[in-house]
């Protein structure tokens, strides 16, 4: 398919119907790519308990990260990779494919890329877009003798993107849905915390 080619999705909020196609880009043009890195762990002064958000692959368990098991100190900082706030961070070796927008400024280890968009392109948007990276990183790697995707890999990785009031709009409805989803994710918990509760209370 040819790089310029230009299409529109099969649903559009009504005010874009009539607007510019979709463009086809690489990550690499909507924004910069980064790989992680790791200040050494032998040395206990790159790490603080009040630190900078340092991000693992395990750290990543939903849409948004809000919190890392380490953390860097400002002497850890210096030998770290710091990406601004509303990055999009996606892991790219073994569990390939775990990608969550970032609110901070945060670093990350070396079994991740990053990408810091520009000022043409929305976070959210992107962050559910990564699904769709996630798909592409997922099926290269399979055809590969190692389960990984490098920088210059996930820099090249094209999709289909539109202008950034329609970026924006998409990136808030998604943001809306995603917060509904948690909600009721935690009302479930609780149901389940009560019935547990319940359970212990009224059965010998």
């Amino acid at each position: 398919m040819s790089k310029n080619k230009k299409l529109v999705p099969k649903r559009r909020f009504k005010e874009f119907q009539n607007s510019d196609a979709w463009e086809q880009r690489e990550l690499g043009e909507v924004g910069q790519t980064n790989t992680g890195n790791t200040p050494p762990t032998s040395n206990s002064q790159n790490y603080e308990d009040d630190g900078l958000l340092w991000v693992t692959p395990t750290d990543i368990d939903g849409n948004i990260i809000r919190t890392t098991a380490k953390k860097l100190s400002k002497l850890g900082i210096k030998k770290a990779r710091v990406v601004p706030k509303g990055s999009i961070l996606a892991t790219c070796i073994a569990s390939i494919g775990k990608n969550a927008l970032i609110l901070e400024d945060s670093a990350f280890n070396q079994q991740i890329n990053s990408l810091s968009p520009n000022e043409n392109n929305d976070s959210y948007f992107l962050l559910t877009q990564s699904e769709l990276w996630s798909k592409k990183m997922q099926s290269i790697a399979a055809s590969g003798t190692m389960q990984i995707i490098n920088k210059t890999e996930f820099s090249k990785l094209s999709f289909y993107f539109p202008v950034l009031t329609e970026q924006k709009h998409i990136g808030e409805f998604f943001s809306s849905l995603d917060q509904t989803i948690t909600f009721q994710q935690q009302k479930l918990e609780k149901l389940q915390n009560i019935k547990k509760a319940y359970l212990n209370e009224m059965f010998i």
